[in-house]
């Protein structure tokens, strides 16, 4: 039995250390442009431009696009190929609505513990410390590592796993949809009231905090400035 816990510890160790493929490269290539706002809401990825742009094959290209499909961040058109997606007023409503379906369990059970996840903590001194003209990309990170975050600390796997499925398509919107915040002390203090919530101990409390949060995002991503 040790000798079983000691070979899995080392298969992980190399697993962390293994070179990436080329597909992963390649996957989180994509992924970064995607987030950065290279390609425009409905644009093909188109495979020649993009194997000439990364020096890569067809096949490899066509992987990792497939593996961007599965995290929302592209959708595939028979026939045509690749595309960014559109988000209209229906996607955003029903995105947020799950999201907020998902984050309240998750709030429950950091009431219950009390304890507040650093991680969250730390997003929302990032957003203190940027400025939304020239960080938008970084104010759309620690957005995601904030709500990441909250997720993580209620301790399921499972709605780790079904809140991870949802990820890249909030992410996505959040960047498509960029003017939603005035300022970034704006979107700080938005945050840092909901980490008071939970600090609070109070479900009632917290829950109506991040409901007010939810409904607000959802009114400024249907109406960006």
């Amino acid at each position: 039995m040790p000798h079983a816990v000691t070979q899995a510890a080392h298969n992980e160790t190399d697993a962390e250390t293994a070179p990436l493929s080329a597909v992963d490269l390649l996957t989180r290539a994509l992924r970064r442009r995607i987030l950065s706002g290279d390609f425009q809401p409905g644009e093909f990825l188109r495979d020649a431009k993009m194997c000439e742009e990364h020096s890569t094959s067809r096949h490899t290209f066509r992987t990792a696009a497939q593996i961007l499909v599965t995290q929302g961040l592209l959708r595939q058109i028979p026939n045509r190929g690749f595309v960014l997606p559109e988000f209209g007023p229906d996607d955003i409503v029903d995105i947020t609505r799950v999201r907020g379906a998902i984050e309240g369990e998750a709030i429950r059970m950091i009431v219950l513990t009390g304890i507040i996840p650093p991680a969250a903590i730390e997003a929302v001194a990032l957003m203190h410390a940027s400025t939304l003209a020239a960080e938008r990309s970084m104010l759309v990170t620690a957005d995601r590592d904030f709500h990441r975050a909250i997720i993580a600390a209620s301790g399921s796997a499972r709605l780790k796993r079904t809140y991870a499925g949802l990820e890249g398509e909030i992410e996505l919107l959040l960047v498509q949809r960029q003017g939603f915040y005035g300022t970034a002390e704006e979107m700080a203090d938005e945050h840092k009231r909901l980490i008071n919530s939970l600090k609070s101990r109070h479900y009632d409390t917290a829950r109506d905090a991040f409901q007010e949060h939810w409904e607000d995002l959802q009114i400024k991503l249907l109406n960006p400035r």
